[in-house]
């Protein structure tokens, strides 16, 4: 039953993650959206500056804004989890449910086979795949920002992850553990490990590929780190809430990184191009008096 949990759990999130990146507006909301208020606004610096805030054609824009939006939505979250952490109210008592159930329906097998999957987010499991992907992305693509896309994605959810721990000191579960572990409980090392870890891995391989493959790696990215987290909580080495607060923490960080080097172009400061179907780019980029679109306005990726 706790093996049947986790896959029914992971293919869950898995799915549908696939499902919403799939079904992600091909077109461009955002600057008909803009257009819209900007109607009621003077054409002053108000509406220039909230056209260039959902520009999603730059890295300064819509993007960034976005990121920015769930980068405060994560804080708050992880804020509210760690006070609940402190005043031991809120999840807590779902913590501890948790724990005993786990506690009580583990067996020897279901221990080992849990064991197996919680090594996806071990130090040396995420450094391996870090290192494995980056040689990936700078073999096939050329890119050496590829490599430090990567390190910034593994090395700053350590850091954040280590400083919360210090900062929170929370104690691990006080039943039987039933795998190893060091440090302090809030947040769950492993889980932010493998949030951020295996989406950046995701994006990588996704480069110049299908919408639909795109989609597939993600969900299995996120797919990965639910299976992750779920091992840890029923292990017996951390709470759920400290699960949830490493889903969050490893993802919102991804998606920092994941702007900072400009989407699916990884180069460091680039734009980040729309997300638009090849007819609506055919129909919406201006073309000079030859019929051609301008080389500016190409893909800068293949595929993209």
């Amino acid at each position: 039953m706790v093996l049947l949990l986790v896959v029914l759990v992971s293919v869950a999130a898995g799915v549908g993650a696939f499902a919403l990146i799939r079904r992600w507006p091909q077109g461009d909301p955002a600057l008909s959206a803009t257009a819209t208020i900007g109607k009621d606004l003077s054409q002053g610096a108000p509406r220039r500056f909230l056209r260039s805030r959902m520009d999603p054609a730059t890295a300064t824009g819509l993007a960034l804004t976005v990121a920015l939006i769930g980068v405060v939505i994560a804080g708050i979250v992880v804020g509210v989890l760690a006070w609940m952490v402190r005043r031991d109210v809120g999840l807590v008592d779902i913590d501890h449910a948790i724990e005993l159930w786990a506690d009580r329906n583990a067996t020897t097998f279901t221990d080992d086979v849990l064991a197996g999957i919680t090594h996806l987010g071990d130090t040396i499991a995420i450094l391996t795949v870090g290192v494995a992907i980056s040689a990936y992305g700078l073999w096939r693509w050329r890119k050496p920002s590829i490599p430090l896309f990567v390190a910034s994605v593994v090395l700053g959810q350590m850091l954040i992850s280590n400083t919360i721990k210090l900062a929170i000191d929370r104690a691990r579960p006080e039943l039987r553990p039933r795998a190893t572990f060091s440090g302090t409980s809030f947040p769950s090392g492993h889980t932010t490990a493998a949030a951020a870890t295996y989406l950046a891995v995701a994006l990588v391989l996704g480069i110049a590929t299908s919408p639909r493959t795109r989609a597939a790696l993600a969900g299995a990215a996120v797919a990965i780190a639910v299976a992750v987290g779920s091992t840890r909580v029923l292990l017996g080495v951390h709470w759920f809430s400290d699960v949830l607060a490493g889903l969050v923490i490893g993802w919102s960080w991804f998606g920092i990184c994941a702007v900072a080097f400009g989407g699916r172009l990884l180069r460091f400061g680039a734009p980040v191009e729309a997300a638009i179907s090849p007819s609506q780019r055919r129909s919406s980029v201006p073309r000079d008096g030859s019929g051609r679109t301008p080389a500016s306005r190409q893909p800068l990726v293949p595929g993209s």
